[in-house]
């Protein structure tokens, strides 16, 4: 297994779940809560070391964060919903929200990342 991808999407699921975890679930609210603008934050620096860590084309680094951004909301849900089977009736709605957000950070620090190692190589 490829240890730079790993730590890419690592880095993608501590991008959206150090902000999400700790906040109760009837909190969480994107348009109330600043954790979008801190979740595109953290995923675009997430995306930066991918980029700097994944030299393949720009798709990988970005999925590979847009992933992580998944895992840590499909980690959530299914550790609430262990406890209460109702809490997250809509749970494919939020994986979808995390994944746009993860996705359009990680294009942001991925193109950043490239931008910066096209000048330097100069």
């Amino acid at each position: 297994m490829n240890l730079r991808l790993i730590g890419s999407v690592l880095a993608g699921l501590l991008a959206c779940g150090i902000t999400l975890w700790p906040v109760p679930y009837e909190k969480v609210s994107l348009p109330e809560n600043p954790a979008g603008s801190t979740w595109f934050l953290l995923g675009a620096v997430a995306g930066l070391l991918a980029g700097y860590l994944l030299k393949q084309k720009k798709r990988v680094p970005v999925l590979a964060v847009a992933g992580g951004f998944v895992l840590a909301v499909l980690g959530r849900v299914a550790v609430e919903t262990s406890r209460d089977p109702t809490s997250h009736n809509l749970w494919p709605f939020e994986v979808a929200i995390a994944g746009v957000i993860g996705l359009g950070a990680a294009v942001v620090g991925v193109g950043l990342a490239r931008l910066f190692q096209r000048a330097t190589a100069k």
